[in-house]
C-alpha cells in the first residue's frame, strides 16, 4: 500500500509535491495545536477547603420541637443518646376515650427510658391496622377495634421525643 502511495506521490510534479507537503504539515500542525489547547484548557478541580466546622442545629421549630419530659437537666448526663427527632413508640392500651387513647409507653421516646403514661390524640386521618396490616380502619373508627391491654405501636407526624401527649398518624396492633 505504501509502495502504491509512494509511486503516486513521485508521479506528481515538483509543485504538486510541495503543495501536498504543505497540506500535510498544516494538518499535523492543526492536530498538535488542538491537543495542546485541549490539555492546557482543562481546568484543574481542587477540593473545596472547609474553613469552619458545620453548625449544629440547636432548635427545631414547629411540630418537630421536642418535649422536656425525661430529658436531662443542667449538667445531668442522658442515660441513652437519642436522635433529635423521634416519631414512633409502643405500649399497652390503658384507657380508651372518644378521641384519644391512654397507653403505658415503653419509654423509647424519653432520654431516661422510663415507661410513662402517654395520651395519644386521634384525628380523622389516623389509620389503625389489625395485626399483619391486612385490615385497616380510618379515623375514630379504629378506637372501636382496640381494647384495654392491647399491645400497639404508634407513629406520629410530629416529634414525640420527650412528650407525653401528641397526635398520631398510625396505630399498629401486635
Amino acid at each position: 500500500m505504501f509502495k502504491i502511495l509512494r509511486k503516486k506521490i513521485q508521479s506528481l510534479n515538483k509543485t504538486q509535491q510541495n503543495i501536498l507537503t504543505i497540506i500535510l504539515i498544516l494538518i499535523n500542525l492543526g492536530v498538535v495545536i488542538f491537543w495542546i489547547n485541549f490539555w492546557f484548557g482543562l481546568k484543574k478541580v481542587s477540593q473545596p477547603k472547609i474553613t469552619e466546622s458545620p453548625k449544629q442545629i440547636e432548635e427545631i421549630a414547629g411540630p418537630f420541637e421536642r418535649g422536656e419530659v425525661g430529658e436531662p437537666k443542667g449538667e445531668e448526663k442522658a442515660q441513652i443518646e437519642l436522635p433529635p427527632v423521634i416519631s414512633n413508640t409502643s405500649g399497652t392500651v390503658k384507657e380508651i376515650e372518644k378521641d384519644r387513647l391512654m397507653i403505658l409507653g415503653d419509654g423509647s421516646n424519653f432520654s431516661d427510658q422510663k415507661p410513662r403514661e402517654l395520651t395519644l390524640i386521634l384525628t380523622d386521618s389516623t389509620i389503625t391496622f389489625e395485626p399483619g396490616q391486612k385490615v385497616k380502619y380510618e379515623g375514630f373508627d379504629g378506637l372501636k377495634h382496640l381494647k384495654i391491654s392491647d399491645q400497639i405501636s404508634i407513629s406520629s407526624s410530629e416529634n414525640i421525643r420527650g412528650k407525653t401527649e401528641f397526635t398520631i398518624s398510625y396505630i399498629n396492633k401486635f
